[in-house]
């Protein structure tokens, strides 16, 4: 029970991790996440791609 605790705020983290490091690489380290094909900022969201380029 710990332990899948312990994963699911881990596997969080490094959705965390990723969106911010998608922000910096858009050119936007203050933001906390990118879309990683336009470089808009997502908001609320660990997304990597904005409603315009998921299609």
């Amino acid at each position: 029970m710990f332990e899948d605790q312990y994963n699911e705020e881990m596997e969080a983290e490094v959705r965390r991790l990723e969106a911010k490091k998608r922000a910096a690489d858009a050119g936007h380290p203050e933001w906390d996440n990118a879309c990683a094909r336009c470089g808009c900022e997502l908001k609320g969201s660990a997304d990597q791609y904005c409603q315009k380029c998921r299609g």
